[in-house]
This record gives structure tokens, sequence and C-alpha cells, in this order.
């Protein structure tokens, strides 16, 4: 039998075969308060095997270790696609089939700097499998994400993964029932995404209040004026904060994405409506919607994280500057961004949008402007939502290499990006384009995250770790360019310049680590 380690930076698939120089060893390098992987390899000819059970022996205090099944995404290509990771220590192999096994190693504030021999036993019916393990750690801890100067964001669904009474839940398709919403269990899984967004580093809560203020009877009182009863809206983010470990509360748009016209909003009867932008109705609700939230975010001490959206992927600007205008009045001080996907919007709302967020290709077509709006005190984010879809841009697709998933956020520091948006955590079975469908376009695209219904929670994903250890990346890189940017960006172009520009070596993307630890040790 095969048996054999692997980075954590490279993809192997189902039918991979051992090369020429692998071998049961790996070098592992990582700061505190880090993840740190490796993948384990077997792989049997002859026939199936099972594998039994992973023990590991030498890990330091401060370090848990964290053993997951490698498993994998096949759509309509017939590809087997490695993204799934499921906590566990015991697999069934097909004959010539590598199965692959990932180590995770949480190295906390408190662990011991320097190198440490770990062993690892992979117990299998075709007997024992021993790999080597190097663990160094460097006396560099990076922040909490609430902490960050990074931001990290995804759109994401509250709905989760009832199934109907006495009947099972059946990929793909994602079922919500609202006699489930608010009940403990609704609750618990809400839990579960707040850790699980912990683990992801992501530090900006996308919220949608309009729901939460519906359901707890939030309406319309008179022509001017609404009762609003912020009770689960309350519960919901405390909830996060609690669970999580946020920087930024993130509100989602309420005017009509796109072509605008039209606002989101509550009615007479504590129902959902949309106003039409022009009516004296549409600008009373606003005033009130987003008065009304300054107040209350205020009076919770959360005024200092809270960011608006206003129009979701704008194509014109006459509704964004209508919203703009009052959201400037009635939330005075407080940022307002959007997703932009033409860079043309993007030049018309200079000196009114505060966070710039365009798609990865937008952003490339004018670099300069963006850099323009940094110098004038503006943020710049960047996010990828199905475009650009060719294979030679950094994006998180299944069926590209998880490594882009990584290199993304080098490419951010290269370019001074300081966010990205993610589309998305948990659209599981929205549409087929990005669902977990078959015959989905992009792969992958609407979740990081995979539905564990008999936990009831999420599977993490090899794009969810590769991400995960680009944010960490992303830290290293800044420290260092606080002490040497010049040392930093030399080191984060030597893997990504730009969306377009990087390194298609996993390797180099391993020396760029050790390179930062090492600088960042002198």
């Amino acid at each position: 039998m095969d048996f054999w380690c692997k980075s954590s930076a490279e993809r192997v698939y189902k039918h991979t075969r051992k090369q020429k120089a692998d071998c049961a060893r790996i070098n592992l390098h990582t700061g505190k308060n880090m993840c740190v992987s490796a993948q384990l390899l077997l792989r049997e000819v002859e026939g199936a095997f099972d594998v039994t059970d992973v023990t590991l022996a030498g890990v330091p205090e401060g370090v848990e270790a964290e053993i997951c099944v490698q498993d994998y995404a096949v759509f309509n290509d017939g590809l087997p696609y490695p993204d799934i990771l499921k906590p566990g220590k015991s697999v069934h192999v097909p004959s010539n089939t590598t199965q692959g096994l990932w180590v995770h190693l949480w190295v906390s504030g408190q662990a011991a700097e320097g190198i440490t021999p770990v062993t690892c036993t992979v117990k299998t019916s075709r007997g024992d499998f021993i790999a080597n393990f190097s663990l160094r750690v460097y006396p560099v801890v990076i922040p909490e994400p609430a902490e960050s100067a990074f931001g990290h964001e995804y759109f994401f669904c509250t709905t989760g993964f009832f199934p109907p009474e006495g009947k099972p839940w059946t990929p793909p398709v994602t079922p919500f029932y609202d006699t489930c919403r608010y009940t403990d269990r609704w609750w618990e899984l809400l839990a579960n995404y707040a850790r699980a967004m912990k683990v992801l580093r992501v530090n900006s809560l996308n919220i949608t209040p309009i729901d939460f203020l519906i359901d707890a009877g939030s309406k319309r009182i008179s022509e001017t004026e609404w009762h609003f009863d912020y009770t689960l809206l309350d519960q919901f983010i405390e909830l996060f904060l609690r669970e999580g470990s946020f920087r930024y509360l993130t509100l989602s748009a309420p005017v009509s994405s796109v072509w605008g016209k039209t606002i989101l909003g509550c009615g007479d009867h504590g129902d959902i409506v949309w106003y039409e932008i022009g009516k004296p109705e549409a600008e009373h609700w606003a005033r009130a919607y987003w008065g009304g939230i300054y107040k209350h975010f205020e009076e919770k001490g959360w005024l200092s994280m809270l960011n608006l959206r206003l129009q979701d992927e704008p194509h014109t600007t006459e509704y964004w500057y209508w919203a703009r205008e009052i959201a400037e009045q009635v939330c005075p001080g407080i940022p307002c961004g959007e997703p932009l996907d033409t860079h043309e919007i993007a030049l018309q709302l200079a000196g009114k949008c505060n966070q710039y967020v365009p798609r990865l290709e937008v952003y490339a077509s004018d670099p300069y402007f963006y850099r323009e709006r940094q110098k004038a005190g503006d943020t710049v984010w960047c996010y990828s939502c199905c475009f650009p879809e060719e294979n030679w841009w950094l994006n998180k697709f299944i069926d590209l290499p998880h490594s882009y998933s990584r290199m993304i956020k080098w490419a951010c520091f290269a370019q001074g990006i300081t966010g990205f948006l993610h589309w998305g955590f948990n659209h599981w079975g929205e549409r087929t384009i990005y669902g977990i469908q078959p015959n989905a376009r992009y792969k992958g695209d609407g979740y990081i995250v995979y539905p564990d219904i008999e936990n009831f929670g999420v599977l993490h994903s090899n794009r969810g770790v590769a991400t995960r250890e680009g944010l960490y990346d992303w830290e290293l890189l800044h420290m260092l360019g606080q002490k040497d940017m010049a040392s930093a960006l030399a080191i984060a172009r030597s893997v990504a310049r730009t969306f377009e520009d990087f390194t298609h070596n996993e390797a180099d993307i391993d020396a760029a680590r050790i390179a930062l630890l090492e600088a960042l040790c002198q």
C-alpha cells in the first residue's frame, strides 16, 4: 500500500497516484492562534481496505488536534472534486482509490515556541502506517477575527435544513418550514453557523433585519410612523456576538438590487411590502427604518460596528443617491458601501460611497481609481459572485484548485485591499447555477460549508480551510508590513501580484509562509 503526505495547499483527487518524491513526512510551520494542516494519503491497487483509526503522539500542550476524512463533490462532469471534510478517523476505501485524511493542529496563543516532533499512526485493515510531522511554532501571534484589520464577510441564509415532519432531508433540496423558525432547534442551528463562521474567521455579520422586525410584530401605525420591535433582531445579533468573533454588523441592502425603483419595507398589517421610490411613503419608511436602527444600535452599544448597504449591485445611480441622502441624514457617520459589478457605477459613486466593494474583474479594470478612493479616506474591499468564471482568475469554485481560495487574500494584500465579501456561506439549494445540484455552473459558489444533518451543524471544506489559511497569511503580511512594507510586498507578490497574476506552484505558498514567519522573528 502507498502512504504519503501532502501540503494542505495541494489538491489531491480520488485517483491521484503517488509521485516519486512523495514520502511519509511533512514539516509544518505556524504562528500562534492559527491552525496548520496536512494531508495523509493512502492508496491500494490490490483491493479495498478500511481505515479504522488515526492517532497522534507528541502533540505539545497548547495544541489541539482534529482529524477529518476527505470526501468528494461530484457534478455532471463526473469528476470527484475534493472539497468536503468530515470529522472522523475511519473510512472504507475502494481499490485503486486515493483516500485523504486531513490533520488539523490548532495552535493556541499559549503554545510553546520551537520545534516538536509529532507522530501520526493510521491504523488500517492492511496494517499500521506512520507519518512523521515536524511542528514548528514561531513566536508570532495573530489577532482574533474581531480584532483583525481585514474584513471577511459571507452572504448567508438564516434558514436551514429542517425537513417536513416525518420525512428525511434529501439533498440537493434545502427545505425550510416557518413552523421551525424561532424554536430552540432553530436557534441551535444559528449558533452552529456562528461557531463555523468563527472557525472561518468571518468578522463581518451580514444581517437582513426586516424579517426579524416583522416577525416580532413591527408594523406601520400611521402615514409617517412605524412601530418597531427589535426583540428578535437583538436575540439574533447577541447570539452571533456571543458565539462568533465579529467586528462589523453589516445591514443588507433594502433597495431592490440592480435597477432599484422599490425599497423593502413593513406594511400596515405587519407584512412585507415594496414601497415605490419617489412616493412619500418610501421616504417616510426609509427615514423610520434607518433612523430607528441607528437609535437602537446606539442604545445597544453597537453603533461603532454598524455598516450599511443600500442597493446590491446598482446599475443606475438614481435610487442609490436617493437612499444615500436619507441614510446620511438619519445615520450620521455610518459607512455606506456596495458590491459593484460595473466600474461605470463605481465612478459615479465617487465622493458618496464610503466602502467600495468591486467584483474582482471590476477592480482589475481600474485599480488606480480605487487607490485614489483609499487616499480620499474610503475603504476598498472586493467580492466574488459567479464571475469572473474563467480559470485564469483567482476564485473559489470547486473545480478550481482550492489554493486559489487561499491566494485571493495574498492578492488582496499586494493590491492594498482590506476586505472580501463572498457569495455565499450556505446557499445550498437556492438555484442550480451555484447550488450543490449536479448541473451547477458555478460549482460551490453559493456555499463554503455543507449541511451536517446528523449533528445539526455544518461540515467544512477544502476551500474553507484554504480561505482561512489565506486570512492567516494576510495577518502575517500585515504584521510584517507594519515593520517593513517593502519586504511584505515582495513576499506577497511571490505568490500573487493580482487576481490574474499568481503562482501555479503550491510549494511557493508554503515557502512564502515560512519566509513571513522567519522575517517576523528577526
